[in-house]
């Protein structure tokens, strides 16, 4: 029996409703939760982790790419210790590891929770600084009057719906940091109250930080066996129900084209003169304009040229392939050989063409028990919260993970605008999510095993 099957398997058996007899307990009423307070803990929380430039970086060939997720790193296994986190790791690649012991008799799966600490390459992530805007009562938000940058509904279609919410944006020229330190404000804020509220019973909890989520390079050094994790849930998405179980399927692509520049353009007729620099513009022209992102939306993928890069007589065309399903991503990825022997068959005084596809991360849905997203439902469900499976246009650390034999859709964290200095978060959703883990935490401890397999 392969790792899938095995784990599909052992999700049938483990992952049942309720069990048996088995009764929840409203751990809100067991443990006095107080919104207030989870509010204001996830505001100082986010706002200090926001001022750590953990932005990562692509050109880098170590894990983590820098320096800044190291020592944000430190600082959060300093603050799980504090919280009566056990075994807390940070090891050689960045990565802090944490677990918080049962305290109940249930024999139920560990489940962990994971957010990523890096940030993303858009814009800078240096020299952050928050500002909460409480009490939100619509209209603008202005994050920078100078810059001119301004949220609205408008701009900012989840803002018609956060009436009455703080909301925290960065003041102009960087990015926020909401994606993902949303989620690593939650996470913390769930260990913190676990510690504080030890009549509440759960099950071995477990938590993982991640570098460089947002070049794809960190979770490839995530040890799955060592771990000792059943089931996980990344806390990386966005508007309030969200839960992501679906990613793209993603490939990246290199094509090589050289020639002969090297010859006095003058001269160049009836000569052995070759443009590769034409080349590697006719292959991008020649790639379907109606199958590119901002032509795209929903479950219809995408082609996109990320770089070209020339020196001398070499040119490098390097891009990305985005598909829901096999079916397409084989359609685009045709489309990018179609264009690229089209360019090759044009130019007959090239030479040392080359075309390389290879893949990137898979979309989670197939790897993923059905019940570990109904338990998630059901989780939100208990806190009126109207659970929407969503297919993310892009992918997280739980599309690898899912593959590596760790199941991991991700939960809403109340990230929006990620990416771009028109970032924002929002502090309600945030506690709406931190509610979401902590009813989660309490119905797997519910979970009775039917039986082991071997």
């Amino acid at each position: 029996m392969n790792k899938l099957t095995k784990t599909a398997a052992l999700a049938a058996a483990v992952l049942l409703p309720l069990a048996a007899g088995a009764q929840e307990t409203d751990w809100k009423a067991v443990t006095r939760y107080d919104k207030a307070e989870a509010k204001k803990q996830l505001t100082e929380r986010f706002s200090k982790y926001v001022t750590y430039d953990t932005q990562s970086n692509d050109k880098a060939n170590k894990v983590p790419s820098t320096s800044g997720q190291t020592k944000l790193a430190k600082a959060l296994a300093k603050e799980l210790k504090k919280n009566g986190a056990e075994n807390v790791k940070v090891d050689k690649n960045g990565i802090v590891t944490a677990e918080i012991p049962s305290n109940s008799d249930s024999q139920a799966p560990t489940v962990a929770f994971i957010a990523h600490m890096d940030t993303a390459l858009e814009a800078s992530g240096k020299d952050v600084i928050p500002q909460v805007h409480k009490n939100y009562q619509g209209g603008d938000i202005v994050i920078n009057a100078e810059r001119k940058l301004v949220i609205n509904p408008a701009n900012s279609p989840q803002l018609s719906r956060a009436r009455g919410h703080d909301i925290i944006t960065a003041s102009g020229g960087t990015l926020l940091g909401a994606d993902d330190k949303t989620g690593l404000a939650i996470i913390m804020t769930m260990v913190q109250y676990l510690n504080d509220h030890p009549e509440m019973p759960h099950g071995t909890v477990k938590v993982a930080f991640t570098p460089d989520e947002e070049i794809g390079t960190g979770v490839e050094k995530f040890d799955v066996a060592s771990f000792g994790a059943d089931y996980a849930y990344t806390l990386d998405g966005m508007d309030l129900g969200e839960l992501t179980n679906e990613t793209f399927n993603a490939k990246a692509f290199t094509a090589v084209f050289e020639g002969m520049r090297a010859v006095h353009p003058g001269e160049a007729m009836n000569s052995a003169f070759s443009d590769n620099l034409l080349m590697a513009s006719d292959f991008h022209t020649l790639l379907p304009r109606h199958r590119r992102p901002e032509t795209t939306a929903d479950r219809r993928g995408f082609i996109l040229v990320d770089s070209i890069t020339t020196e001398g007589d070499r040119s490098v065309v390097k891009g990305i392939i985005r598909a829901f399903s096999d079916e397409e991503m084989q359609e685009l990825s045709g489309e990018v050989t179609r264009a690229f022997n089209t360019v090759k068959g044009m130019n007959y005084k090239g030479k040392n063409f080359a075309l390389t596809i290879s893949d990137q991360y898979k979309n989670m849905k197939a790897a993923l028990p059905e019940q570990v997203l109904s338990l998630a439902q059901l989780a939100m469900q208990s806190e009126d919260i109207t659970p929407v499976l969503t297919a993310a246009r892009g992918g997280t650390d739980g599309s690898s993970l899912s593959f590596m034999g760790l199941p991991t859709p991700d939960i809403f964290a109340g990230q929006y605008n990620i990416h771009s200095e028109l970032e924002y978060a929002d502090v309600d959703v945030m506690e709406s999510s931190l509610r979401t883990v902590l009813r989660l935490i309490s119905l797997w401890n519910l979970q009775k095993p039917e039986q082991t397999l071997q």
